[in-house]
C-alpha cells in the first residue's frame, strides 16, 4: 500500500503542477477550464467516447425511421444498426469510467488548492468548514466535458427532428425548448436554496468535528449540551431550506420524468387536430428521447456547475489573497537575545501565534494537539538518529519510555503536561534555530518547568516564551541558576502517575463497516418512507405505465388517428397525476424522518465518536448523511419506476415478436447474475472508498488547522507525508470503485447489446402474420427494454451501494466505544472524595506534572452521577466562534446558574497571574457558598493555597 500511495501521490502531484501552469495562462474567468485541462487525457477520452455515443444514436434513429417508413429493409441496414448498438455500448462503457476518474481528479485538485491556502497562513473557521464541502461540489466541473458532448447531440437531433418530421418535429422541438427554459429557471431557484444548504452543512460538519475531537471528556463540560443544541439548530435550518425546496423539486421531477411523455402527447393531439396527415411514429419518439436526454443532461450539468461556480470563485480569491499580516512588525525576526519573554496579549505574541511559521523556526502552541496520522508519518520517516535524539530529549524532560510508547499508540492518553513536553521534544529533534513556546510552561509544575527550560536552552540558539503570567516563567530563566532542577548527573524525576498499563491499551477505536446483507432495499425504504411507499408505488405505476402505453398507441404506423389522440390525452393525464403522487412524498417525507435520525445520533455521539475517528464521524454524519438526504430517496423511487416499466416492456416486446421470449428468458436471469456479480465488486469497493475517505478527511483536518498542532520542518513534512499517504490511498480506492462500476457496466451492456442485436435481425428479416406489432416497434421495444434492464440493474446496485451509505449512518444508532481508563491511585481519589463529602467548598489538587491529576478528576466524574458534576477545562472547546473561549467564563456561568453541584476545574487558572488567580478564587468561593456548590481545582501554582479549605498534594 505505501508503494501504491506513493505512485498515486506522484500522479496527483503532476496533475496539480500542470493545473498551476495552466492557471497562469487562462483568464481569471476561465480558471475552471484548467481543472479539466490538467487531466487532459481523461477529458479527451470522455469527449471522444461521448461523440461515439452520439454518432451511434443518430444511426439508430435513422435506422428505425427507415424501418417505420414501410420500405424494404436490407441485411445491410440490419448490420448497420447492429454496429451502431455495439459502438453505443462501447462508447458508454468508456465514457462512464473515464468521467468518474475525471471527477475524482478534479476533486483531489481542489483539495490540493485548499492545501496551498492552508500552507500560507492560518485559515479562518469559515474556510476550515469550506474544505469539508467545497471539493465535492467543485468536482462537478468535470461534467463540463459531458456538457460539450451533449450540446453536439442537441444540435444533431434538433436538425434531424426538423428534417424528418416537419411540423410534428417542429412542435416537439418548441415544447422541448420551453421545458428547457423552465428547467433553467428552476435551476436558478433551486440553486439559491442549495447554496444555503451547503453552507449550513459545512457549518454542521465543523461543529460535529469539534464535538468529536473533545471526547470523551467533552460530555462532562457544561457547554456540551449547548454544542449539541447548536448542531441540532443548524440541522433545523437545513430542514427549513429542504422544505422550501420541495415544490421546486416536484416541478423539476415532473420536467425530468413526465414532461417528455406529456410533450409528445400534446404534439400528437395538436398534429391530429390541425394537420391530420402529419407523420408521427416511433422514430419521432426515439429522436425526441435522444434530444430531450441531451437537454436534460445539459440542464443537470448546468445546475451542478452553477452551484459550484461561487465556491470556485471564493477559492480563487483565497488563493489570490496576499499573505495575511496582523501588524507592522515582522514576525519572522528572531529575537536578539537567547531568551525572549512575551506577554500573551502583546502584539508580537499575537503575530507569532497567527502567522505562518518560518522554515528555521519551530512552534509549540498552547494546548498542542498531536495528530496520530502525523505522528505515525513522522516516526516512519525518521532516521535512527532522529528517533534516538527524540527519546533522549523526552527522557531529559522526564518523559519515560512508557509515555513515549503511549504517544505512538494514542496521543490522547497523555496528560496536558506530557503533551507539551512531547511536542517540545519532537520539534527540538530537528535542532531549530528559533523555538517559540506558547504557554508551554503553564502546564508543568515548577520543578519540571526548570527542567524543560534547561533542556531547551541547551539545544536551541534562541527561544521565545509566550506566557500569561510571570509566575510561569521558569526560575532557571529568571537568573536563579538551576533551582528546582535536578543536579548534574542525577536522573530527572519521573512522573508519579501510574500509567504503565496504558502502554498495552487496546488499539484506537474504529467505526464498524456495514454488512452487505443488511443494506437492503426494504430497510432503506423503511428508513426513508415508511407507509408512504404505497402512494409512491402507485405514482411510479402511473408514470411508467403512461410511457409504455403511449408508445404502444403509436406503434402501428406513422400516421395519427382519433384513437391515437385520445390515448395520448389519457397517457398525459396519467403521467401528470403520477408525478404528483410520486415526487411529492419522495422529496417531502424523508426530511422529517432523517432529522429524527440525526437528532438521535447527535445526542448519543459520545457513545461512538472519539478524536481518532472524528474524520470518519464527519464523513458519516456529513457526506453520507447528505447523500442519504439527497440521493437515496430518488434512487429508491427510481427502482420502482424502472421495474414496473421493464415488466411492461417485456410484455410488449414479446407480444410483438414471440420468439423474443427465448431471448428474454435467457437475458433476465443473466441480468440478475450480472447484478450479483457487479455487487460483489461494487459493495466492498464502496466500503473501502468510504473508509479511505474518513482517513483522508482526518488528514485534511490536520492540514486545515482544525487541530492546534506543533509546527516544525519535520512535523510539517510528516503532515504532508500523512496527507499524501491518505490521499494516495483514497485515490486508489476511488479508482478501484470506478473499476468496479465499469465491470458492472460491461456485464450489463453485453446483455443489452445481445438483446438489441437479436431484435434488429429478427425484425428486419422477418415479416408476416406471426408478428402482432410492426418490425419498427419490435426494435423500439427491444431498445427500450434493454435500456430498462440496464436502468433496473444499475439502479438496484446503486440502491445497494446507497443502502451501505444508509447502514453506515444507521450503525451509529447502536455502536458503542468501550472506553479504557488509565489506572488511578485510589488513595488520592479517596482523599479528594472525603473532602467533598465533608462539605469543603474549595479543594485544591496539586502535584508534579504527570502525577495523574487529570486522571483523578476523570475517575471522580465516573464515581459521581453525571447530573451532579461538571468538568471545566482551561479552554472551552465549544465556545461560539466569536466568543471568548476561556474556561473561566464557563466556570463563572456554571457557578451561578449551572445544575451541577460539583465543579471540577482542570487547570482553568493556569494562564492568570497570582493576583488575578486570587481574585478569581475568592470570587469563586463566594459564589459557590451562595449557591451551595463545591469545587475541586487542579493547580500548578502554589501562590494561593490559603484560599482553599483542603489541599490534596499528590
Amino acid at each position: 500500500m505505501p508503494h501504491i500511495a506513493s505512485t498515486n501521490d506522484a500522479f496527483i502531484e503532476q496533475l496539480y503542477e500542470r493545473y498551476r501552469r495552466l492557471v497562469t495562462r487562462v483568464p481569471r474567468q476561465l480558471r475552471w477550464l484548467a481543472l479539466v485541462l490538467a487531466p487532459i487525457g481523461l477529458s479527451f477520452v470522455v469527449a471522444v467516447a461521448g461523440l461515439v455515443v452520439v454518432a451511434a444514436g443518430i444511426v439508430i434513429t435513422l435506422g428505425i425511421n427507415h424501418v417505420t417508413s414501410g420500405e424494404s429493409v436490407s441485411v445491410g441496414t440490419a448490420w448497420l444498426l447492429a454496429l451502431a448498438f455495439v459502438a453505443e455500448s462501447v462508447g458508454y462503457i468508456v465514457e462512464e469510467r473515464q468521467e468518474l476518474l475525471l471527477m475524482v481528479a478534479v476533486r483531489q485538485l481542489t483539495y490540493r488548492r485548499f492545501r496551498s491556502v492552508f500552507a500560507r497562513s492560518r485559515p479562518s473557521l469559515e474556510v476550515r468548514g469550506h474544505v469539508l464541502t467545497y471539493p465535492a461540489q467543485i468536482s462537478q466541473f468535470a461534467f463540463i466535458v459531458d456538457g460539450a458532448v451533449s450540446t453536439v447531440q442537441i444540435i444533431a437531433f434538433l436538425v434531424m427532428s426538423l428534417t424528418l418530421y416537419g411540423v410534428g418535429g417542429a412542435i416537439a422541438v418548441l415544447l422541448i425548448v420551453g421545458l428547457a427554459l423552465v428547467g433553467i429557471r428552476l435551476i436558478t431557484l433551486i440553486g439559491r436554496l442549495w447554496k444555503q444548504y451547503v453552507n449550513l452543512e459545512g457549518e454542521r460538519r465543523r461543529w460535529i468535528q469539534r464535538v468529536a475531537d473533545a471526547l470523551p471528556r467533552g460530555r462532562l463540560i457544561p457547554s456540551w449540551d449547548s454544542a449539541l443544541d447548536t448542531i441540532t439548530h443548524i440541522r433545523n435550518k437545513e430542514e427549513h431550506v429542504l422544505r422550501r425546496r420541495v415544490l421546486l423539486q416536484v416541478i423539476n421531477g415532473f420536467v425530468d420524468r413526465s414532461a417528455l411523455t406529456i410533450t409528445l402527447a400534446i404534439v400528437a393531439i395538436l398534429a391530429w387536430t390541425i394537420w391530420p396527415d402529419t407523420r408521427f411514429g416511433l422514430g419521432i419518439i426515439l429522436a425526441a428521447r435522444y434530444l430531450y436526454g441531451a437537454v436534460q443532461s445539459n440542464l443537470t450539468n448546468y445546475r451542478i456547475i452553477r452551484l459550484a461556480v461561487p465556491m470556485m470563485r471564493e477559492l480563487d480569491s483565497l488563493e489570490a489573497a496576499p499573505k495575511r499580516e496582523n501588524g507592522t512588525s515582522d514576525p519572522a525576526n528572531r529575537p536578539t537575545q537567547p531568551v525572549e519573554v512575551l506577554l500573551a496579549d502583546s502584539d508580537r505574541a499575537t503575530l507569532l501565534r497567527t502567522s505562518a511559521v518560518p522554515p528555521e523556526c519551530a512552534f509549540v502552541p498552547h494546548n498542542p494537539q498531536l495528530s496520530q496520522s502525523v505522528l505515525s508519518a513522522w516516526r516512519a520517516s525518521a532516521t535512527t538518529d532522529d528517533l534516538s535524539r527524540f527519546t533522549n530529549l523526552a527522557a531529559a524532560m522526564a518523559l519515560p519510555g512508557e509515555v513515549v510508547e503511549r504517544l505512538w499508540q494514542d496521543a490522547n492518553t497523555l496528560s496536558s503536561g506530557e503533551r507539551h513536553r512531547a511536542a517540545v521534544a519532537l520539534v527540538m529533534t530537528e535542532a531549530p534555530e528559533w523555538l517559540i513556546l506558547d504557554e508551554t510552561f503553564s502546564a508543568p509544575d515548577p520543578a519540571t518547568r526548570d527542567l524543560v527550560a534547561k533542556v531547551v536552552l541547551s539545544h536551541v540558539p534562541a527561544c521565545t516564551i509566550i506566557t500569561s503570567s510571570e509566575e510561569y516563567i521558569p526560575a532557571y530563566l529568571a537568573g536563579e541558576g538551576t533551582a528546582g532542577s535536578p543536579r548534574h548527573g542525577q536522573q530527572a524525576p519521573a512522573p508519579r502517575g501510574n500509567h504503565s498499563e496504558s502502554a498495552n491499551a487496546a488499539p484506537p477505536p474504529t467505526l464498524p463497516d456495514p454488512e452487505r446483507k443488511r443494506a437492503t432495499f426494504r430497510r432503506s425504504v423503511e428508513l426513508l418512507f415508511g407507509p408512504h411507499i404505497v402512494v409512491i408505488s402507485l405514482g411510479a405505476l402511473l408514470l411508467a405505465g403512461s410511457e409504455v402505453l403511449f408508445a404502444l398507441s403509436v406503434a402501428g404506423n406513422d400516421r395519427l388517428s382519433f384513437r391515437t389522440a385520445c390515448a395520448a390525452g389519457v397517457c398525459a393525464a396519467a403521467s401528470l397525476l403520477g408525478s404528483l403522487m410520486f415526487f411529492f412524498p419522495v422529496y417531502r417525507v424523508p426530511i422529517a424522518r432523517l432529522s429524527e435520525l440525526h437528532s438521535g445520533l447527535i445526542h448519543r455521539i459520545d457513545r461512538f465518536a472519539r478524536p481518532q475517528t472524528s474524520g470518519a464521524v464527519v464523513g458519516r454524519l456529513g457526506e453520507d448523511f447528505s447523500e442519504l438526504q439527497m440521493s437515496v430517496p430518488q434512487a429508491l423511487g427510481a427502482v420502482l419506476i424502472v421495474v414496473v416499466q421493464t415488466l411492461m416492456l417485456i410484455a410488449g416486446a414479446v407480444a410483438g415478436a414471440p420468439p423474443l421470449i427465448i431471448v428474454v428468458a435467457a437475458v433476465m436471469p443473466l441480468s440478475a447474475l450480472a447484478m450479483r456479480q457487479g455487487a460483489k465488486r461494487m459493495m466492498p469497493a464502496a466500503t473501502i472508498a468510504a473508509n479511505r475517505r474518513g482517513d483522508f478527511l482526518g488528514a485534511v483536518g490536520t492540514q486545515a488547522g482544525l487541530h492546534s498542532a506543533p509546527v516544525s520542518n519535520g512535523l510539517r513534512h510528516a503532515g504532508e507525508l500523512a496527507y499524501n499517504n491518505c490521499e494516495g490511498s483514497y485515490w486508489a480506492a476511488s479508482v478501484n470503485q470506478a473499476n468496479a462500476y465499469t465491470y458492472r457496466t460491461v456485464l450489463i451492456q453485453s446483455l443489452t447489446l445481445a438483446l438489441n442485436v437479436f431484435a434488429v435481425f429478427f425484425a428486419t428479416t422477418s415479416s408476416g402474420p406471426h408478428s402482432l406489432i410492426a418490425p419498427a416497434a419490435v426494435i423500439f421495444f427491444s431498445l427500450t427494454l434493454a435500456s430498462g434492464i440496464q436502468s433496473t440493474v444499475e439502479t438496484l446496485q446503486r440502491v445497494g451501494v446507497l443502502g451501505l451509505t444508509a447502514e453506515r449512518v444507521r450503525l451509529l444508532e447502536n455502536f458503542h466505544v468501550n472506553s479504557t481508563y488509565p489506572p488511578v491511585r485510589h488513595h488520592d481519589l479517596d482523599r479528594v472524595y472525603k473532602a467533598i463529602r465533608a462539605g469543603d467548598t474549595l479543594v485544591a489538587l496539586i502535584g508534579s506534572t504527570g502525577a495523574g491529576k487529570s486522571v483523578l478528576l476523570d475517575a471522580l466524574c465516573r464515581r459521581l452521577p453525571d447530573s451532579e458534576v461538571a468538568l471545566i477545562p482551561d479552554v472551552d472547546p465549544f465556545a461560539p466562534d466569536d466568543a471568548n473561549a476561556s474556561g473561566l467564563n464557563l466556570a463563572r456561568t456554571e457557578t451561578l446558574s449551572g445544575a451541577a453541584q460539583l465543579l471540577l476545574l482542570d487547570e482553568t487558572f493556569k494562564n492568570l497571574t497570582a493576583r488575578q488567580e486570587r481574585a478569581e478564587l475568592e470570587s469563586l468561593a463566594k459564589q459557590l457558598k451562595n449557591n451551595g456548590k463545591q469545587s475541586v481545582v487542579v493547580l500548578h501554582s502554589r501562590s494561593n493555597l490559603d484560599c482553599f479549605d483542603t489541599v490534596v498534594n499528590i
